[in-house]
């Protein structure tokens, strides 16, 4: 099969932390994940440290039962950076390098900050008049 040729070459480590990390957001233990997912408790533990097979049907289940696009928990993208430097960290540490905005992003957020502080003063000051 095709699907089971992708998901060998899947890096398990990074679906590992994704599956974690969406088990999280959905404050779920991995007892409670293993249960809705017909799995016992080894079996989530080995998922999130990479050592599980993962299979069509894991996948499938799992993105039903997190309620997200099983592509999101099939992605590399750059945009889980932040989740894997956290829990791969070896101190597991909160602090990380991930850039999370850019320099335009920062300019329109403070210009905006700017506009509304000033809109705030000029109604303290028509306010004030009556």
């Amino acid at each position: 099969m095709a699907n089971d040729n992708i998901l060998q070459e899947l890096d398990k480590n990074k679906f590992g932390v994704l599956f974690q990390v969406h088990r999280e957001i959905n404050e779920l233990s991995a007892l409670e994940t293993a249960a809705k997912l017909d799995l016992e408790e080894i079996d989530i533990l080995e998922i999130e440290k990479g050592e599980a097979i993962i299979t069509p049907e894991i996948v499938k289940k799992a993105s039903v039962l997190f309620k997200t696009d099983f592509v999101s928990l099939l992605s590399s993208s750059s945009s889980v950076n932040h989740f894997e430097n956290v829990y791969s960290s070896p101190i597991n540490s909160n602090f990380h390098t991930y850039k999370s905005t850019d320099e335009k992003q920062s300019e329109a957020i403070l210009l905006l900050i700017d506009n509304v502080t000033s809109m705030n003063k000029r109604i303290t000051e028509l306010l004030e008049q009556k």
